[in-house]
């Protein structure tokens, strides 16, 4: 019983830790550049607010650009929320991305609690001997690896579904619900959260399996 919580624990701090990291990593410029190239997207519409029902178009570098500005706001880079000339995102669109950039707050904060997890959790288990602590580190990556390729397969055949729900649960006051013709949907289309997430999920799962092969020869060397 005692094993079974203590992996427990381990597979969720690491988890945790991966994915938020993972989520940070990706954020950027350059993988927004890469899936929009690799969906054959090389310019967008958007619609203006001043004047309003204008249109603004702009080819990739332009919508990179943009991704860019509302990323490093997100991810805490800058302060306040980008603005453009011409305004293109209405109050309940920056009201939103607010309430993103508060859910990567509260998501950095868990990082370093789960790291604790992770150390005490290995502590505790090297205190029994070093194959322990090296059976932990392989049996909770492993286990890890598997919880998120199984998100990664369900997402596969339900990713709407799947997303709504996540989107639910961060944000229950249901303000990313947008039409179709919101321009902050325009910049961030199907494309980009499956892309995204699908490399996300693979990075974790690559560092996660290749911690557990290190562990696995640590114990095997052990013997």
């Amino acid at each position: 019983m005692f094993h079974a919580i203590e992996l427990a624990l381990f597979i969720a701090a690491f988890s945790v830790a991966a994915l938020v990291a993972a989520a940070v990593l990706w954020s950027g410029e350059e993988p927004y550049r890469d899936l929009a190239r690799a969906n054959g997207v090389t310019e967008a519409t958007f619609t203006t607010l001043v004047p309003s029902g204008g249109t603004l178009r702009t080819d990739l570098n332009g919508l990179v650009f943009m991704h860019g500005r509302w990323s490093t706001y997100e991810t805490g880079g800058v302060s306040e929320a980008p603005r453009f000339d011409p305004p293109l995102f209405t109050d309940d669109e920056y009201a939103h991305m607010a309430d993103v950039r508060r859910v990567f707050d509260l998501a950095k904060l868990a990082v370093p609690v789960a790291l604790i997890v992770i150390v005490i959790r290995l502590q505790r288990a090297r205190q029994r001997g070093g194959g322990a602590m090296w059976a932990l580190v392989r049996d909770g990556t492993v286990g890890s690896a598997i919880l998120v390729a199984a998100i990664g397969l369900i997402a596969t055949f339900a990713f709407e579904p799947l997303f709504l729900a996540f989107h639910y649960l961060f944000f229950p006051q249901g303000n990313f619900l947008f039409p179709s013709t919101s321009n902050l949907i325009r910049l961030y289309p199907d494309w980009y959260w499956e892309g995204i997430s699908l490399r996300v999920g693979a990075s974790v799962i690559l560092v996660a399996l290749a911690l557990a092969a290190v562990a696995h020869l640590r114990l095997r060397a052990a013997k």
